[in-house]
């Protein structure tokens, strides 16, 4: 069994076939020591399952791995200055789009859960919207008609310098669209119920 390109005689099928795939003179040879590590010449770009066949079907298997493949693991600290640093620069440039869509399809926090409540059972006007957007934010609870937007804060919003930051920039941006905000913590709310759901209806109703 002779090879098509050099003529060179080789024992079997297998050993030819291997030999004219890096034959010297195929025009397409698989080299595998060039910069393509195994893929055939400069008429085939190198690339991974979806890219040679964009029909490909990932298993449930390998889907499963790439969604666990980054859990327990912890950024560098110098990793975690860059998201930051690069968070911020993108808040400034209002193209953030993070903050408040994440929240938009789920489900409501026990202190907004309890507050849904109380609108139901005290407010005349319950035509509210809940996480209405904003630009890049979202209202926790908003009477778009009348521009009016209720946030329940959690702990996190007296703790977190980010999150309190946060806050005003997205205080900032309802105001500048012409919208009145009230913010109400949870500890408020908890520790004097009647008057922050008094407070609250007469915000709305003014």
């Amino acid at each position: 069994m002779n090879c098509k390109y050099c003529e060179s005689e080789k024992k079997n099928k297998n050993s030819l076939a291997q030999h004219e795939r890096r034959c010297k003179k195929n025009p397409e040879r698989l080299d595998m020591s060039g910069p393509n590590n195994g893929m055939y010449g400069k008429s085939h770009k190198a690339g991974n399952q979806f890219t040679k066949n964009p029909n490909a079907v990932t298993s449930e298997e390998t889907r499963k791995k790439l969604r666990t493949a980054a859990q327990g693991k912890v950024a560098s600290p110098e990793t975690r200055k860059k998201i930051s640093e690069s968070m911020k620069l993108a808040h400034s440039k209002g193209r953030a789009w993070n903050i408040g869509m994440s929240r938009w399809k789920n489900e409501p926090s026990w202190p907004e859960k309890f507050f849904m409540s109380a609108i139901e059972n005290e407010f005349t006007d319950k035509n509210y919207t809940r996480e209405f957007p904003v630009g890049i934010y979202s209202c926790d609870f908003a009477w778009v008609h009348k521009k009016k937007c209720i946030e329940i804060d959690g702990e996190q919003h007296q703790r977190h310098a980010e999150v309190i930051e946060r806050d005003k920039r997205k205080d900032e941006k309802l105001k500048n669209e012409g919208w009145e905000v009230l913010r109400i913590s949870w500890k408020d709310m908890c520790n004097d119920t009647k008057v922050w759901i008094e407070k609250s209806k007469n915000f709305v109703a003014e």
